[in-house]
């Protein structure tokens, strides 16, 4: 039997997505900016696809523009929302814990002679609504927070740094990082500004992403071209992982509060699990239903996840992005170094099954007696 958990790193293909992609590609494939009958077809394609993902936003399908994955989103969000404004201040807040995407795009802004202020999170990895708002100042131009960590579940409070935002801060765009949550952890985009997410976290393919835009905001494009996505998007559409977007989205939201009940419950198992063979949770007890992360506290991650994946196991030592460097995440809530250097992040899907995570269990006890 295999256990494959690292779905905070990507999802396997729904096979609605699937399907959704294929009729793009061999039935419905022509370039939705032609005038001719195919071109017709995609564009109505196109359409429902943004309308599909629209309502899992919460949004008219006017405010979602299409790009290639969640960090182009954030890329274009950060770097338009920080020029724009820069004539009325410099200063951006942010978290600690933030996604690589945000954090080297605010550190490549940082270069460009804006000030960047990173909020620590709390030693649960949760982060301080008062914190926040502390850090915020009249001349804050930007405020991005993510709404679900993806490397502990810890839930960010969105609502209420956007709204203090509003009255502390009124030149300041918010900007959130909807990626993890997109179809499992709703959040409010009232007082949101701009908002990112990707595709291949909820069963879509990977090479697709959106980022939706406030009514009225004007922003400058990233990419510059033959306007498509109303000037905000150059390229011609990616039309397979567009549909494969809409269709898993709706897939998602049919069967949101089912799926969140038994991803709930899945996580209360391995956690109970866990503790009962020594480990830390490095994860706040409240939490997104679909991600743990936790620590033998002996040993090394790498060293884990190949004696896991030996086993039929896989999950990860946290972002897969990081490549095997030390959690940022684990440093900034400034746990004991066992906990980081043995962290490793389990993360849930509506599939996956009691089985997986009573495999996982098993496989991390055999595992931690190497140490």
């Amino acid at each position: 039997m295999q256990a494959y958990l690292d779905n905070a790193a990507t999802t396997a293909v729904l096979p609605q997505a699937a399907q959704a992609a294929a009729r793009a590609m061999t039935e419905e494939y022509g370039n939705p900016s032609s005038l001719h009958p195919m071109g017709r077809q995609a564009r109505e394609l196109l359409q429902k696809a943004r309308a599909q993902v629209a309502r899992a936003v919460s949004c008219a399908p006017e405010q979602l523009v299409f790009t290639s994955c969640g960090t182009e989103s954030i890329n274009t969000a950060l770097r338009a929302a920080a020029r724009k404004n820069r004539h009325t201040g410099r200063h951006i807040v942010s978290t600690a814990v933030e996604h690589d995407a945000v954090l080297n795009t605010l550190k490549a802004l940082a270069q460009e002679g804006f000030e960047v202020t990173l909020v620590e999170p709390e030693r649960d990895g949760l982060v301080s609504a008062e914190k926040l708002c502390a850090a915020l100042r009249p001349d804050t131009i930007l405020l991005s927070l993510m709404a679900v960590n993806n490397e502990t579940g810890a839930v960010l409070p969105v609502e209420e740094a956007a709204a203090a935002a509003r009255k502390r801060s009124p030149a300041a765009l918010v900007h959130v990082d909807g990626v993890q949550a997109l179809c499992k952890q709703p959040f409010s985009l009232e007082n949101v500004d701009l908002a990112s997410f990707s595709a291949h976290k909820i069963g879509g393919m990977k090479g697709c992403g959106a980022l939706y835009i406030k009514k009225g905001l004007s922003i400058a494009p990233l990419l510059l071209g033959g306007g498509q996505e109303n000037g905000l998007r150059s390229g011609t559409e990616g039309m397979p992982q567009i549909a494969a977007f809409g269709a898993a989205c709706e897939v998602r939201m049919q069967n949101r509060e089912r799926d969140a009940a038994h991803m709930c419950a899945l996580r209360q198992r391995l956690l109970a699990g866990a503790r009962a063979l020594g480990a830390a949770v490095n994860s706040p007890e409240k939490a997104a239903p679909h991600i743990v992360n936790l620590s033998m506290q002996r040993g090394r991650s790498e060293v884990y996840i190949r004696a896991l994946g030996e086993r039929g196991v896989c999950v990860s030592g946290g972002s897969a992005c990081t490549r095997g460097r030390a959690s940022h995440v684990l440093l900034a809530q400034k746990l004991p170094k066992g906990n980081i250097d043995a962290a490793l992040r389990v993360s849930l899907c509506p599939e996956s099954t009691a089985e997986m995570v009573d495999l996982f269990l098993d496989a991390l006890g055999q595992a931690a007696r190497l140490f």
